[in-house]
């Protein structure tokens, strides 16, 4: 009863959207999964595809019209939309076949039919396209500053007042001034430059903020002036959360302005204002008089991490993966005694044994904690009140990461407590070959350009000789000490960036079952020069957790794959082995030992 009441409230919620749609004079209104700054992960205060629609996945767009609300969402969120959007909503699958929202518009409305957007969440290279778009075919796109959600939202919560801090420059591995020049160096002839994207401008400052959960990151606008030997820093950023750092910004010539004056900063600039449009909003976008659209300049250099920051991924990797093996260790004894834990509540044991962990400062993302049918659902994330128990006769799916000063991690193990069946070990082992398929290339150096486009067929070949496949693409770049997702590095049909010495990518391969089960492996890797072999590079794994044995199918496996394991496994307990015994954790050693015992 209690739930069929608040499907019943939203529906008036959805019925009070359509009025206020109408009193805009909108035919359609169109809402993404946005912020002001293009973030992935949103703030609370911005989640308003959440709070209409139900669905919590991190990609969706929505198009709403008196007769109907869809949602369109790629393949990892399928099955979680079906399962969470509220009644009147529709689901349209990102796939070929079905229109995108523009089309269904052309092939729905009538011409001159106006549909809005929120300009401050939709981006300028989006304005601008779909402006075009609907305008050659006699409708109208619409800016319109009034954002519906906004308005019928109440109790919305409020944005964070947390205050920023310093990243330390022992942990960045170099200095804001000389990231500032380097950029300035890129800039060429143009003397303005505009970031939007709130991770660049913490690598930028060398400063982190707590506005977005599991993002290190803070709401502000930056600008650099480039004026000869003297670059102008102007950040634009709630001043209330920059007491703390007062001095140190403006110790390094940051001049401070407040968030909202940016827009009024940009419009007085009479020279041309380098910007990413791809990021930036269109609402800001337009206050530029002469902007200049040019990829990121900061992305590109952030992705290529320096020694420092790598070697703050193998240190962090290493004290994770002490957490995630007495985690795995303690959930597979009270499986075998009997204990019953849910997928949520057993998570919380895992940020335990993270928070104890040197330079921890929490999760980079929710628990992915899921057993049986719901780890088929890719980015399923249990809730307190609505979790699954953990069976030992199912399979379980742990993709889970740590917040470090010197690292972000991103690690994936999907175990098997109880007897798994043959169809369950195959699927496994395909996905681990697949994973190890693609940590063992090679490549040639320079010449060949080789990017995420061109490896992710190695990650999917055994799944795709049985006919099988995964919904998502197979890696990503992990910021240091920040995004757990990042770019424009990846592994994908759509990362056509060339992998360079120093990017990180994470190989996650997967098979989800509907309604069965969920395989999924995930490392964080680094491209890296090849230890023998002159003008090659390779990958290095730095994620430090044992793949789980009982789910191998071992006569899947030749001796050069199981050799391969064998040596991983060995640089498991060889790395880990030592702290354990230090903190005369022998329940875990003793755990560690059984799992990364030789193959044979």
């Amino acid at each position: 009863m209690i739930l069929r009441k608040f499907c019943l409230n939203m529906s008036n919620s959805l019925t009070l959207l359509r009025s206020k749609i109408t009193e805009l004079g909108l035919n359609a209104y169109f809402l993404p999964h946005s912020d002001p700054h293009r973030n992935e992960y949103l703030s609370a205060h911005d989640k308003r595809i959440d709070f209409i629609t139900g669905f919590k996945g991190s990609n969706a767009h929505t198009l709403i019209t008196q007769e109907q609300a869809l949602l369109w969402t790629d393949g990892r969120y399928w099955e979680e939309a079906e399962k969470e959007l509220y009644e009147g909503w529709n689901l349209m699958k990102i796939t070929s076949g079905v229109p995108t929202y523009y089309e269904w518009c052309i092939q729905n409305l009538p011409k001159d039919s106006i549909i809005g957007y929120d300009p401050s969440i939709v981006t300028a290279d989006a304005a601008i396209t779909r402006t075009k778009y609907f305008a050659d075919k006699g409708y109208q796109f619409l800016p319109v500053e009034r954002n519906p959600v906004n308005e019928m939202w109440e109790n919305r919560p409020e944005l964070s007042q947390e205050p920023i801090i310093i990243f330390d420059e022992k942990y960045a591995g170099e200095s804001f001034t000389e990231k500032i020049g380097r950029i300035a160096a890129e800039m060429g002839e143009k003397n303005f430059y505009l970031v939007t994207a709130l991770d660049e401008i913490a690598w930028t400052l060398n400063l982190r903020g707590k506005d977005v959960e599991y993002n290190p990151v803070f709401f502000s606008y930056l600008i650099l002036e480039k004026r000869g030997e003297d670059n102008k820093i102007h950040l634009f950023v709630n001043e209330r959360k920059i007491e703390n750092i007062r001095e140190y910004l403006e110790g390094n010539r940051v001049q401070i302005y407040p968030y909202e004056e940016a827009p009024s900063f940009l419009s007085a600039i009479e020279e041309g204002v380098i910007t990413d449009s791809s990021s930036c909003n269109y609402q800001l976008y337009k206050a530029i008089k002469h902007p200049e659209k040019k990829e990121s300049i900061i992305a590109p250099l952030k992705a290529i991490k320096n020694s420092r920051e790598i070697q703050g991924f193998r240190e962090s990797h290493i004290r994770d993966g002490v957490a995630v093996c007495k985690y795995l260790a303690w959930l597979g004894k009270e499986l075998e005694d009997g204990q019953i834990h849910n997928e949520y509540e057993a998570a919380l044991r895992l940020n335990q044994f993270r928070s104890e962990e040197d330079l921890n400062m929490g999760l980079s993302f929710s628990n992915i904690s899921c057993s049986g049918s719901n780890a088929s659902i890719i980015h399923y994330h249990p809730e307190p009140d609505n979790s699954s128990e953990i069976k030992k006769d199912q399979i379980y799916l742990l993709d889970s990461g740590g917040q470090y000063l010197d690292g972000t991690i991103d690690t994936t193990r999907t175990m098997h407590y109880g007897n798994p069946s043959d169809w369950e070990k195959e699927c496994y082992t395909r996905v681990l070959l697949g994973n190890l398929d693609l940590e063992r290339v090679v490549w040639p150096h320079g010449t060949w350009g080789i990017t995420g486009a061109d490896l992710d067929i190695l990650a999917r070949r055994r799944l795709w000789n049985k006919g099988l496949d995964y919904q998502h693409g197979t890696g990503h770049g992990v910021g240091h000490y920040l995004n757990v997702h990042e770019g424009p590095q990846g592994i994908s049909r759509a990362r056509k960036v060339e992998l360079k010495e120093g990017m990180n990518v994470t190989n996650e391969p997967g098979y989800y079952e509907k309604g069965h089960f969920g395989i999924r492996i995930e490392n964080v890797m680094f491209v890296t020069k090849h230890p023998t072999i002159e003008n090659f590079l390779c990958f290095e794994n730095v994620t430090i957790v044992p793949y789980d044995k009982n789910l191998i199918l071992l006569s899947m496996l030749n001796a050069e794959d199981k050799a391969y394991i064998n040596a991983y496994h060995k640089r498991v307990y060889d790395t880990l082995s030592p702290i354990l015994s230090f903190r005369n954790d022998d329940f875990t050693l003793n755990w560690l030992e059984k799992a990364t015992s030789p193959i044979e």
